[in-house]
């Protein structure tokens, strides 16, 4: 599942950088994009893929194979994520307060205090406080916690691109007011398609092709163990293989 959903999110974050570090308008073009989008998708990448193994896990009875150890390490791993999301989004605000420049701030504080700084701090409680909350205590870090934390990703990574787009192509160069941009029922139906194609999409495909490694279960059971005690016992001081 992770071959198939995070290389997905890292090839359309990747190109959506490429878009914006080309472009002159206000906080587009900062040359932290590219790794900044990067991480954004492997952070929304796992989050999908949690999310993911949780319904396939309930939905096909998959109990034996996904088990709460898994959900546990890529809790970790989402954790870690989460931490570094945090440290670009506070470097490239940083850069762009510490710049000053007149374009850059009347959308950085478009962002913080303005007509967007909902969308914005939203971003902020859905990206990192919930997460990180859930996530950092072992006795949260459990498949509910996961799977709540991962939806609360999600939501904030939409609510990060609607901040990224919106409040800098409302802030035109010319003076004139444009107005307030809120997205109408059609946009919501394209988004609400959108995602409804990829979940059909998804679904076709765990139908047709195994999601579960067959062999690799099967040689684990036959193999780990006897490999497992060998390693154990070179750790040891005194005890030969």
């Amino acid at each position: 599942m992770a071959v198939l959903v995070i290389p997905i999110a890292i090839s359309v974050h990747t190109v959506v950088s490429w878009v914006f570090a080309m472009t002159i308008q206000p906080m587009w073009h900062s040359t932290i994009f590219g790794p900044y989008f990067v991480a954004g998708a492997i952070f929304s990448g796992i989050a999908a893929l949690l999310i993911a193994m949780a319904i396939i896990r309930r939905v096909y009875h998959l109990e034996d194979y996904l088990k709460p150890i898994h959900f546990n390490n890529l809790g970790l791993l989402l954790l870690v994520m989460t931490l570094l999301w945090l440290y670009f989004t506070i470097a490239e605000y940083l850069t762009s307060y510490y710049g000053g420049e007149p374009a850059h701030m009347k959308v950085f504080w478009a962002k913080i205090n303005g007509p967007y700084s909902v969308e914005f701090w939203s971003m902020v409680v859905f990206c990192f406080v919930i997460p990180f909350a859930i996530l950092s205590r072992r006795k949260t870090r459990t498949i509910a916690g996961t799977v709540v934390a991962s939806a609360s990703v999600t939501i904030g990574m939409w609510l990060e691109r609607f901040t990224i787009v919106v409040p800098t192509l409302m802030n035109p160069r010319l003076p004139y007011e444009r107005g307030g941009y809120h997205p109408s029922w059609v946009e919501f139906s394209i988004m609400a398609g959108c995602f409804a194609a990829f979940i059909l999409l998804y679904m076709c495909f765990t139908k047709i092709f195994p999601i579960v490694s067959i062999w690799e279960i099967r040689e684990g059971q036959e193999k780990s163990v006897e490999e497992t005690v060998e390693r154990v016992k070179s750790y040891l001081p005194g005890v030969t293989a």
